[in-house]
């Protein structure tokens, strides 16, 4: 362990200063992930259980009974739900508003520090390639100053440690590339979730303040988030 440590800082050394930003992206970048991940381990249920014990309230007309107070919940879903409730007497026009201002706040609260991925995949390449072209410079630099027959080595040798830089910031960017897109599919699976929650919401107490029998359309079930 001790002389992988040793030859990681080895490496970062003769890739010159282009690897401490490089390194510190990829610290910066693991925190966000573990972060994230975290937040969805403990914030997140199946949508389809919340979908399936939803249903179920709405056609035992037990909505209220079983779901106020779920504005306080951990699940965006459910707090949709305990939202609803809550404005379930204003205008039509007014809730549709309301829950459309909750459900922005609930992507707001997935996309969190998914801006500063977007970033680090997207700048650790070109910082990789700035100081490959940065060592290239050095290296042929090295050539120019010696006179007569260039050890092919001495050449080949300043060629390798300027390819460190973009070796590494491709190694930070491509993992960081792969969290960033199953985040923002995740995202997305989401908003797409509390939309359909929200419109279900919306049409239930429409009908329900015109003594209408529920026509709730079932088809477009929520997905997996």
């Amino acid at each position: 362990m001790f002389e992988f440590i040793q030859s990681t800082f080895s490496m970062i050394g003769k890739g010159g200063f282009i690897m401490i930003p490089i390194l510190l992206c990829s610290i910066i970048a693991l925190a966000i992930v573990i972060e994230r991940l975290y937040f969805i381990r403990t914030t997140q249920e199946n949508p389809k259980t919340t979908l399936d014990r939803f249903k179920e309230s709405l056609m035992r007309n037990r909505l209220s009974e079983e779901w106020r107070g779920q504005q306080d919940s951990e699940d965006s879903i459910k707090r949709m739900i305990g939202d609803g409730l809550r404005l379930k007497d204003l205008p039509k026009w007014q809730m549709e508003e309301r829950l459309s201002e909750v459900g922005q706040e609930e992507i707001n609260k997935q996309n969190k520090f998914i801006r500063g991925l977007e970033v680090i995949a997207s700048i650790t390449p070109l910082m990789g390639l700035l100081g490959t072209v940065i060592g290239m410079v050095q290296a042929f630099n090295k050539v120019a100053e010696h006179k007569g027959i260039v050890d092919p080595s001495l050449l080949a040798g300043g060629i390798w440690e300027a390819l460190l830089t973009t070796a590494a910031g491709l190694s930070v960017a491509i993992p960081t590339m792969v969290m960033l897109h199953y985040f923002t599919r995740r995202s997305e699976n989401v908003a797409f979730n509390l939309e359909k929650c929200g419109r279900i919401l919306i049409h239930h107490f429409s009908d329900e303040k015109d003594g209408r029998k529920l026509k709730t359309d079932w088809k477009g079930e929520l997905v997996e988030a």
